[in-house]
């Protein structure tokens, strides 16, 4: 078939499409070329080491700016005293009009939130007060005697 007949759209497309190609491999032989130097040098420091099986996942991007979330949970419990886990993800999500898509999502926000006040926890800024033996959330208050205050 003659090559005139053909929409100018469709051939253009095609050799745009082949030229990205033709990039993405050698892009790729770049990486690759510089994952092995990398590997090279990195078992010139640690002989045991391995490349992991897999890539790490990428970091989702967090909803509220470093150290909000930690910040108003220590304001929430400095004005109210003693507060379970799910509140505070409750008034957190109030505050800062967070809409949850979905159940995982809300899940992988109340776990930054536990994951923070651990933080604090380890730090003798917080403690726990009381654990809820049905649901395992935790109650918490800040600590009232001469420990080390926030870092």
């Amino acid at each position: 078939m003659a090559t005139s007949r053909l929409p100018r759209q469709l051939t253009s497309k095609y050799n745009e499409l082949l030229r990205e190609r033709a990039e993405g491999v050698a892009r790729l032989k770049e990486l690759d070329q510089e994952l092995a130097s990398l590997e090279y040098s990195l078992r010139l420091l640690a002989p045991e080491w391995r490349p992991p099986a897999r890539p790490a996942k990428k970091l989702k991007p967090s909803r509220l700016p470093y150290g909000v979330l930690a910040r108003d949970c220590l304001n929430f419990l400095k004005c109210d005293g003693e507060l379970w886990t799910p509140e505070l993800v409750a008034r957190l999500a109030q505050r800062h009009r967070l809409a949850f898509p979905g159940r995982k999502e809300e899940q992988d926000f109340a776990s930054a939130v536990a994951m923070a006040l651990r933080r604090y926890e380890r730090q003798g800024v917080l403690e726990v007060v009381e654990k809820d033996s049905k649901t395992q959330a935790l109650r918490w208050r800040l600590c009232m005697d001469d420990r080390p205050t926030i870092q």
